[in-house]
């Protein structure tokens, strides 16, 4: 437990030219995270505290929540199991081979065929099995 919280206190950078993109994209996904509970902070009806009624406090206390998600990214990233784990992934990314447009398209339209073939024939099995129910008493 020391360790990690030594690492959060630590302003080092951990192989910091390695999967960068997705580390600055975890980093940027984990500052929103904070930045939008803090908004959603500011919007509470906190009027019957007197100190946190004040919209200045608020704000105030928001952006420190910020400025806190913002610090919790910047460690994440460079914390060195994590930050194995981000270059990991970015190096399994690239191996990736992405489907073209047209295999994308016929893809799509094969999911969405056979999406629409299943749920009529569960509709029709749903018919039948009703049917049944009502005529042996079972559903009135």
């Amino acid at each position: 437990m020391t360790e990690l919280f030594k690492e959060l206190l630590s302003y080092r950078l951990y192989k910091n030219s390695q999967g960068r993109l997705v580390r600055r994209l975890t980093m940027i996904a984990i500052v929103v995270l904070f930045a939008s509970g803090a908004y959603k902070f500011t919007t509470l009806p906190l009027d019957n505290i007197p100190v946190l009624g004040d919209a200045s406090v608020l704000w105030m206390i928001a952006g420190l929540l910020t400025l806190f998600g913002w610090w919790i990214g910047f460690r994440a990233i460079n914390y060195p199991p994590f930050a194995d784990f981000l270059i990991s992934v970015e190096a399994e990314m690239v191996k990736v081979s992405w489907p073209s447009y047209a295999e994308l398209y016929s893809s799509t339209l094969v999911v969405i065929v056979m999406f629409l073939i299943l749920s009529a024939l569960i509709f029709a099995f749903d018919l039948v099995w009703f049917f049944i129910f009502h005529k042996i008493g079972i559903i009135a």
